[in-house]
C-alpha cells in the first residue's frame, strides 16, 4: 500500500467513524502534519473521497466533510435496494458454501439468544453485504453498492434497535437463499430486506408521504 492509498483509507476511516465530523473543513496542512504525508498524496486522497460523494467543495473553494440526512438515506438505501438485488441474484452459486454456513451459523444464534448484540450484528451485517458485493462478479457493481453503504453509516439519522430481531431473519433468508442456488430467491430476500429497512425509517421519522 502506497503512501496515498494509506493516506485516503485512514481518511475514509476517520470520517466513516465520525472522528471527522460532518462539515468539518479540511486543513491541508493541518492534516498533512497530523498524518505525516506530505501534500501531494493527501490531495490525491481528498480528490478520491471528493470524486466518491464523501467529501464536497464549498463555493469559497474549501473541502468539507458532506454531510448526509434524512433524505439522503432514503434515497441511498433506495439505490442500494436495486444494486445489491440484482448482486445477490449474480453471487448466487458463486459464493463459497464454507462462510455462507458460518453466517447461518452466528444468526441462528443470534435469534435464539433474543438478546441485543449490536457489535455482532453489525459484524454479520457486513460480512454478508461484503460477501454478495465481491462475489456478484461484477468489480464496479461492487464500487457502486461499497461507496452507497458507507454513504449509509454516514447519514446523521438514529439506528432502530426494534429491527433487530427482524433484520436477523431478514439476513438469515437471504443467506438461505444464496445456499439455495435459486437467484429470483436470493434477489427477492435482498430487496425484501432493504425495503424493510427503508420502511421502517419511513415510518420511524414521520415520512409517510414520501414512502412507497
Amino acid at each position: 500500500m502506497n503512501a496515498t492509498q494509506r493516506t485516503y483509507q485512514t481518511l475514509l476511516d476517520q470520517i466513516v467513524s465520525r472522528r471527522i465530523p460532518a462539515g468539518e473543513v479540511l486543513e491541508e496542512r493541518r492534516l498533512a502534519d497530523e498524518l505525516e504525508v506530505s501534500r501531494t498524496p493527501l490531495r490525491a486522497a481528498m480528490n478520491r473521497l471528493l470524486g466518491e460523494g464523501m467529501l464536497e467543495r464549498l463555493s469559497n473553494g474549501s473541502i468539507v466533510v458532506r454531510s448526509f440526512g434524512v433524505t439522503d438515506l432514503l434515497e441511498l438505501l433506495q439505490i442500494r435496494s436495486l444494486l445489491e438485488s440484482e448482486a445477490a441474484a449474480m453471487a448466487t452459486g458463486r459464493i463459497p458454501a464454507e462462510p455462507l454456513e458460518g453466517l447461518r451459523a452466528r444468526l441462528q444464534a443470534l435469534l435464539d439468544a433474543k438478546t441485543p448484540d449490536e457489535k455482532s450484528d453489525w459484524e454479520v451485517d457486513n460480512a454478508l453485504h461484503d460477501l454478495v458485493a465481491a462475489y456478484c462478479g461484477n468489480r464496479n457493481l461492487a464500487t457502486m453498492i461499497t461507496a452507497a453503504r458507507r454513504q449509509v453509516r454516514m447519514c446523521d439519522v438514529e439506528r432502530l434497535p426494534q429491527r433487530q430481531v427482524q433484520a436477523r431473519e431478514e439476513h438469515l433468508a437471504i443467506v438461505e437463499a444464496l445456499l439455495s442456488g435459486e437467484s429470483s430467491r436470493a434477489r427477492q430476500a435482498m430487496a425484501a430486506h432493504l425495503e424493510n429497512v427503508r420502511r421502517s425509517y419511513v415510518n420511524s421519522l414521520g415520512y409517510l408521504n414520501h414512502g412507497a
